[in-house]
């Protein structure tokens, strides 16, 4: 009895490898169609020399500097439907991300336009490829807005941000800090 269940293993096994395989088999004909094809995945990147940049002075009441910064960022894009920048105040104050923080008593300077009076006042401006809505000084958003985009594909697309200060004479001495942050997307809506 074993030797009949061998015998029957040893010819199962005969059977499978006297098949051929699938893929052996010839084609004969007068043509050969070969296609390549080629994935290339969506990619939308800002390039910049650093990710978090810091612009420092010292200024005094009564003060205005319209030249601090600036950012340049190159944006490459493949998505053909295009892509956007949003700009959104991310200061340290949880109830007032716009504001420029003071590290100590004073009182916070908030986002505007002034250039002179009694309110003291911080805004941005961003000016390049697809820009547009804050490409005169502004006041910085409190949600993400778009500052630039492009209808289709980028490459080398540039981007500058600038700031502007203005400290009204009263403004108290301390050290006030505000950030943008400014984040690529796609596609352009």
């Amino acid at each position: 009895m074993k030797k009949s269940l061998i015998a029957g293993a040893g010819a199962t096994a005969f059977a499978f490898a006297a098949l051929p395989f699938a893929g052996a088999f010839a084609v004969t004909g007068t043509t050969v169609t070969d296609t390549v094809e080629v994935t290339i995945n969506s990619s939308c990147l800002i390039t910049t020399t650093q990710a978090a940049n810091t612009y420092s002075d010292t200024m005094t009441n009564g003060s205005l500097k319209s030249d601090f910064g600036s950012t340049s960022m190159t944006i490459n894009c493949n998505d053909a439907g295009g892509w956007h920048v949003t700009a959104v105040g991310s200061g340290a104050d949880a109830s007032d991300k716009t504001a420029m923080n003071a590290t100590g008593t004073g009182t916070d300077i908030a986002t505007g336009v002034a250039t002179s009076g009694d309110t003291s006042n911080w805004a941005m401006k961003v000016t390049g490829t697809g820009a547009s809505g804050f490409t005169s000084f502004a006041a910085v958003p409190s949600s993400a807005t778009d500052v630039a985009t492009g209808s289709g594909s980028a490459s080398g697309a540039t981007l500058s941000t600038m700031y502007q200060v203005f400290i009204s004479a009263t403004q108290q001495a301390d050290t006030y800090t505000g950030q943008v942050t400014y984040t690529l997307a796609h596609p352009a809506s």
